[in-house]
């Protein structure tokens, strides 16, 4: 049996039944990292891709659009949409509660609001903040631009 799902030719990327993916999961790999998009059919295919090249996607169709507001005692950041928002005395205090916000909504919206009408939406921002909420300098990096 093969590992690869017979596909047709005009398919770009190799395309692997769940088992055999599992099975194979070194080629399922290393055909993502030489660029390719190896595609798992399961119930919905599942693609693996890049990460830098899914977030060059994702920052175009979900842009961190942050708003801010400086006091002399406050600062606070909030998205343009309003979804998330976070106050600090300082810069740095409400730069931490803010990603520490961002990072609670998607675990929040991945739980329980994806299906809600107001927040339904969001998917691509909540893809977004979870492809860099292991690493607080990538994220940071994403949502300031710095």
């Amino acid at each position: 049996m093969s590992a690869v799902v017979p596909a047709r030719s005009t398919a770009p990327g190799p395309r692997y039944k769940a088992r055999a993916a599992r099975d194979h999961f070194k080629d399922v790999l290393d055909a993502a990292e030489a660029g390719a998009a190896p595609c798992v059919m399961r119930s919905t295919p599942l693609v693996l891709l890049d990460a830098l090249v899914l977030e060059e996607l994702l920052a175009e169709k979900a842009p961190f659009k942050v708003l801010s507001s400086v006091t002399a005692d406050q600062v606070a950041f909030w998205l343009e949409d309003g979804t998330v928002h976070a106050v600090g005395h300082h810069l740095d205090e409400a730069t931490e509660a803010f990603l520490d916000a961002l990072v609670e909504y998607a675990e929040d919206w991945l739980t329980d609001l994806r299906d809600a009408p107001n927040h339904a939406h969001n998917r691509w921002l909540v893809l977004r903040v979870a492809l860099h909420a292991g690493d607080r300098t990538a994220l940071e990096a994403a949502v300031f631009g710095h």
